[in-house]
Formats: C-alpha cells, structure tokens, sequence
C-alpha cells in the first residue's frame, strides 16, 4: 500500500544536542527540540538563528567578482544617458529579476528598455538576431541580462563586434569557458569568493542594485522572494533573509497586481508562507512564459493602474488555465498510451507534434510520480524536423549521466541530476529511443524498489497541537536544502473516513491512537486509490507535512498526507457471485486459481497476464509481481498462506470466485451418507445423469453435496462407473470404510473451509488469519 521507502531520520544524539535538549533557554517544547536536534541543530545561538524570523543575513554585494567593474559602467550609463537593454528570461524568476532591475535603474533616471524572450521564437539566453535587432530599433550602448547569459557566447561577440557592452548577472552553471563580456556577476564565479553560491536570478540582480544604490531597496525584495522560491533554489543563508523579509513585505505590497492575485485566489495574508510563491503565486507567472510573451506577468507586477491589473491577471490566470488543461491533456494522452504496452518501460519516451514545449516538463513530472520512472516528453517541431523535450527523473537516477551516454544523437543539451532539456534531430530519433531504452534496461531491479521519503520524527496525535506547529513553522521558509518536516504517525485507528472532491479522488481520514482522546484530521490530495480498501476501524500509519486548518473560527491540527501504509499487504474486497471487470487489468499482478478449466477460460479475458494454479506456484518467480489476485479460494488454505508470506505484496485482491460452492452445500453428515447408500442399494444400478436430479430432491441433498458424496463412494468402491451409469459394488456390503478419512472427504471439507474464511468472514479477519503471528 505504501508508495515510497519510509527512511527515518537518526534519532537525534544527546551529547551532541545538550546544550539546547538540556540547557535551553528559550521556552521552545521538548518535541520541537527534539526535531531541531535531529535536524542537526546542536547549539542555542544556532537554534535562535534558525528561528528567526526576522534575519538580516545580507553578504556585502562588492564580494561578487567585477562588481566594481559593472557598477563603474552603468554609472556611466546613467551619467551619459546611454540607452540600456535589460534581457531576461521568460520564468518567473527571470521576469521578477528584470523589473528588479529596470524599476531601479528607471528610478535613478537612467534611460533604460527591458526586453523578455519570447520561449517559442527567442529560445532561452542570448539570441544574437533579436539582440542585433532591439540594438538598432533602440540605438542600445549597454545590455544587461538577467537570470542567463553565461552561454551566450555568439551573441556577446556580435555585440563587441558593434561596441555595445555586455554584462552578464547569472546564476546557472559555468561551463569551462566563460563568454568574453565587459563583466560577468555569478555568486559562483572561479575568480571570485562569494559567501553564498545559491542566489537564484533575482537575488543575482538584488546584489547589484543593492551595490549600485549602496543599500537594500524594499521595493525589489518582494520580487527577489519571488524569483528565489519560484526558481527553487537553496532557501537557506541569505536566501532565508530574502524570502522571510520578502513574505512581509509582499502582506502589505503596493504592487496592485500582487495584491490582486492573492486577493482572487483567497489568500489569507496572516498566513503567507514560501508556499504561497511556490503553489499560487510563481505557477501563474511562469504559466505565460511557458505559452509565448511572458510580459504580462512582468507588467501584472509592475502596473499602479488597478483597470490594467485587472485586465492583466486575467490574461495571466487565462494563461495559467490553458497551461493546466494541456499539461492535462498531454499527460491523460500519454497514460491511455501506456496502458496499451505490454509493460511500462524502465523509462518513458512520448513525442508529439500538437505538445507545447513549454509545459512538457510539468507532464514529465506527472508520468514520474505516477509510474516512478524517468520520463522525456518531446514536441516534434515539423519545419525544424527536430524534437525538443524536457526530461524529469526518480531520485536515484540521474538523468544528466545518462543522456551525456547518448550525447552522439543530441543536437542540444543541458540540465542536472533530476531535470534536463534536449533537443534531437529527426534522422537520430530512432538510434536515440532504442540506445536509451537499451541503456536503461539495466534499471529494472531498482526502478522495482519505492523511491525513498525521508521522515523527521515519529509523533503520537497528542504531540500534533497548534503550539507545535507554529514552532515547527518557524524553522521555514521551507523548500529547497530545508524541507518542510515530515512525520509519521504509527499504528492509528481510522474512526472516518470520506472520499471527496468532484470525482472522489481525495481522501479524509480522522485517525485516533489507542489510549488517546485525541483526534488528527488528515487529508490526502490524489489519494483516494492508495486508501482504496480501508474503512472505519482500521489501522494505518501515515507519513505528512503538519499544517493549521482554519475553518469558520476553528483552527485544528491537519496532517497533509504524502503516503499512507498497513502491516502487511493492502487486501482489497472484490467478493461478488460474478468475477469483477476490474480485477481483470491490474498492473504487475499474478492471478491464482485452484481449478485448470477456469483458469484456461480466465486466460482468455485477461489478455496475457500471468495465471498460475495454487499448485503450480513454486515454479513462478514471485518477486516480479507486486500484486496477487485470489481469482479461487485454494482447496487448502496452506497454498495461499504460503504466497502472501512468500513476499511483501503490495496488494491482494480478494475475488475469491466460486462456480459450485461446499459452504452453501455443507458438509455430509452421517446420517446423509447412510441414506445415499441405501438409495444405492435399493436401486442396485441406474444412470447417473438423469436420476441425478431425482436424487437430490428426495433425499433433500444440495447438487454439490451430492456430487462430492458420489466422488467418495467411488473412491470407497461403494459404487462404479460404466459407460455413463452407476452400478452399486456387491462386495461393498463387506467394506467397513471410514468416510471422513477419504482423501475425497478430505478435500471436500478443506475447500469448505477455504470458502468459509474467504468468502464469508470480514476482510480485516481474513488478513489476520494469513498475516497475523
């Protein structure tokens, strides 16, 4: 039932953790220090600065390398009234580090045009001929880019050519080579010794006003929150400064358009949080530069007229509701496409044609989490005869080694671990699909085993209180290189449970621990399949983020829940008088049935999928399959014991088809036994099919019971077969037999037994009996 690897953190060690576990002179609980310790907090001063909320953590802006040199020449500018380009970048970060420095140089009177790059005819970076061309329609001295440029060597010469001026502020990754720019900032650059290497654009293009102004502008910390949590980098050191004091100022902004977005999309300012940039915020802003011109997102920020906000938002939010709906479409085209494979592959290559290049990353990541594998979604651009796609990957994968293996069939390429974006010829399309896939053919065993997630602290629900959380809070902002804690909550009893939403996808659970009057509410977005099978009273441990639901006045502690797990495997009820459709297209399944003539009629339906009678199953390698199907009850109920504790299923479907059933018939009594046999007697000799029913009706037997009561007969030679009738043995009369001892009873009264537990007890009964000590 689980989807990941439950990893938790090393509880945390008290010598180490003594002065604030046993020395603490703040008034913090011993839960919350007990986590700031296993997060590897160890001193108080270190545990003061960690929760600061209101830090000052700003690095001295003249330690990037050649800033000097760059504030020296934009002076120049300003003094000069020399036309000044700033080009940036079509995602939120970009556009936030542009208006961070156009509205700064405008302000101080420079004579300054900005210029955001169209995604679809611009492409990312530098674009010689749309450089050469703002130059001349604008008679530009001086170019400034934003959040790129380090790779825009062509671009740079034609400009030094022309003797315009180029300064690079960037903060991707540095080749070998560097572009010959009148000045390059980068908090990583090899010549200089920046303090803190993790500036996202925007925070690149704060240091540099900050330097030319000689102070931190209030107006552009705001926007520099933005860029850094929407561009994910580190929110640690003076990031934390930057997006902590950025919250506050964005609660009181005068950015009109600020102020409207958060207003349409209900945001309570009270509880503003890294969050809000990450999920509401940061989405809507990337969402225009992801479809075209990413302009409106920068003049939504930048606007004072609140028509033209208004005007603004709803082409951004239009924007953002087309970039959801063809991620949607993208993604539900790709699953229906993946169901038709035999198997999913160790990693997922789709192109089309009709696919925006711009949202193919946000698809990728959705085929990651659902199939936990990497996934490369492609555009094929038809006049280009080229497909460009963007590449998301598993945590224990790393995309970027991989695709430099296949760098003989890429015509462009770059990116990290997790994430990258390529573009490929069409006449190496199919020499890169089939040395991929052969590349990754080796990944099968690991790609089998849960992508890992990481948990803080196990916490009983009486731990899980309003005071915890808002300590728990003051440990963020949360993201990159500081996660939001995760915690477990083990063993709970589930007292309701709801699925909600319009097509009852998520699912609330209220979860109770025993000895505890204390009740967690938890809520699972997209979790309604994993909670597939639970019910009031049972037990399940949950892994989440803690969060304060507010609701009409109340506030309440709510677990948001990232992954959910019983003991054992996930049983599933699929019980019926006829097989259930549903159970016939399960993924990774091994179907068991007791009777050879239903399992060849069933192989028919289930279109390939592996079938085994109880039997045969030593012979199957169970660890290929993560699913077991009870499609019969076993004739013993040892055969499907021994299967489920064979290894960890994930989940077992209980079918549990019987054609004739032995619990409705019972089982023959003595009394039944002697009056069969002086039928017999009597009769001496009679075909079998066409008394059969006659028999059933005056000796008041069930057809099954009947049947099973001739097999033993036959079996204690009481009787024989020829030729289709039944003749009684002379000699039986000397036969003491004892009847329950047949190997025919035997089994007749095994099967009763297997169908009385599988098809008439409850289902939390049934998991015991097989998974219980």
């Amino acid at each position: 039932m689980a989807q990941f690897d439950w990893q938790i953190r090393p509880e945390f060690n008290r010598d180490a953790s003594k002065s604030i576990l046993d020395n603490n002179e703040t008034t913090f609980s011993s839960t919350f220090l007990r986590l700031c310790s296993i997060r590897g907090i160890t001193s108080t001063e270190e545990l003061i600065e960690k929760t600061n909320q209101k830090p000052q953590l700003y690095h001295d802006p003249f330690l990037l390398f050649e800033m000097d040199k760059t504030i020296e020449r934009i002076q120049k500018a300003i003094e000069e009234f020399e036309p000044i380009l700033i080009y940036g970048d079509y995602d939120a970060d970009g556009i936030t580090s542009t208006l961070i420095m156009y509205e700064t140089l405008e302000t101080i009177g420079a004579n300054v045009h900005y210029y955001l790059p169209n995604r679809l005819t611009d492409g990312y970076g530098p674009n010689k001929a749309r450089w050469s061309e703002l130059v001349d329609e604008l008679d530009i001295r001086l170019i400034i880019t934003v959040d790129n440029g380090v790779a825009g060597f062509e671009a740079v010469d034609a400009m030094n050519d022309i003797g315009v001026d180029c300064i690079i502020t960037d903060h991707h990754e540095l080749q070998s080579e560097l572009p010959n720019a009148f000045s390059i900032i980068h908090p990583k650059h090899p010549s200089g010794q920046y303090p803190f290497p993790e500036l996202s654009g925007a925070g690149v293009a704060l240091k540099v006003v900050s330097a030319l102004l000689g102070e931190v502008p209030t107006e552009a910390v705001e926007l520099a929150a933005i860029g850094t949590v929407a561009d994910m980098v580190s929110l640690t050191d003076e990031n934390r400064t930057i997006v902590l004091s950025g919250l506050t100022l964005i609660k009181d902004s005068m950015r009109v358009g600020l102020q409207l977005l958060l207003q349409n999309e209900k945001v309570n300012l009270d509880n503003l949080t890294s969050e809000t940039i990450g999920f509401i915020i940061g989405p809507r802003l990337n969402a225009v530069g992801r479809l075209g011109d990413p302009t409106p997102g920068l003049e939504l920020l930048k606007t004072l007229d609140i028509s033209e906000a208004e005007s603004l938002l709803e082409i951004v939010n239009e924007k953002n509701r087309e970039r959801k709906s063809i991620t949607e479409n993208i993604t539900r085209e790709i699953e229906n496409r993946m169901a038709q494979y035999e198997s999913i592959p160790n990693i997922i290559i789709e192109a089309d044609k009709d696919w925006p290049a711009g949202v193919l990353g946000i698809a990728a990541s959705r085929l990651v989490k659902k199939y936990q594998r990497p996934a490369i979604v492609f555009q094929y651009i038809e006049e280009k005869k080229q497909y460009k796609g963007s590449s998301r990957s598993v945590s224990k994968i790393n995309i970027f080694e991989e695709l430099v293996k296949q760098n003989e069939y890429l015509t462009h390429f770059g990116g990290h671990s997790q994430a990258a974006g390529l573009t490929i010829d069409e006449e190496n399309w199919e020499d890169f699909k089939q040395s991929i896939h052969k590349s990754f053919e080796h990944y099968t065993e690991l790609l089998n085993e849960p992508e890992p997630i990481v948990i803080d602290m196990p916490l009983s629900v009486n731990e899980m209180t309003i005071d915890f959380i808002n300590e728990v809070n003051l440990l963020g902002p949360f993201g990159t290189d500081n996660p939001k804690p995760q915690f477990m909550v083990k063993d709970a009893h589930i007292n309701t449970i709801r699925f909600i939403g319009a097509d009852k996808n998520h699912v609330k659970l209220a979860l109770k621990q025993t000895n505890s009057q204390a009740e967690l509410q938890a809520i699972g977005f997209g979790k309604a399949e994993q909670a597939e099978g639970l019910e009031n009273g049972s037990v399940v441990s949950v892994v989440g983020e803690l969060d304060i639901n507010e609701w009409n006045g109340n506030r309440l502690p709510q677990l948001m829940l990232k992954d959910m797990g019983v003991n054992g495997s996930q049983w599933l009820d699929y019980r019926s008088s006829k097989i259930h459709k549903d159970l016939l297209s399960i993924d990774k399944a091994l179907y068991v049935f007791s009777h050879q003539p239903i399992a060849d009629y069933m192989t028919k339906q289930l279109n390939g999928a592996p079938v085994v009678l109880y039997e045969n199953v030593s012979e199957v390698n169970l660890t290929q399959y993560n699913n077991l199907i009870v499609m019969e009850p076993p004739i013993q109920l040892q055969q499907l014991k021994e299967i489920v504790n064979a290894q960890a299923w994930s989940k077992v479907y209980l079918g549990s088809f019987v054609q004739e059933s032995k619990y409705m018939a019972g089982i023959p009594t003595r009394e039944e036994f002697i009056n069969l046999y002086k039928y017999v007697f009597a009769k001496q000799e009679f075909t079998y099919k066409t008394e059969f029913e006659s028999i059933t009706k005056s000796l008041n037997l069930h057809p099954v019971k009947l049947k099973g009561m001739f097999l033993m007969f036959l079996e204690a030679e009481f009787v024989t077969i020829k030729n289709g009738r039944l003749e009684f043995n002379k000699d039986a009369t000397n036969n003491k037999i004892d009847l329950p001892h047949l190997k025919t009873f035997i089994q007749y009264e095994s099967e009763y037994k297997s169908e009385a537990l599988l098809n008439y007890q409850p289902l939390d009964a049934i998991k015991d009996y097989f998974e219980g000590n």
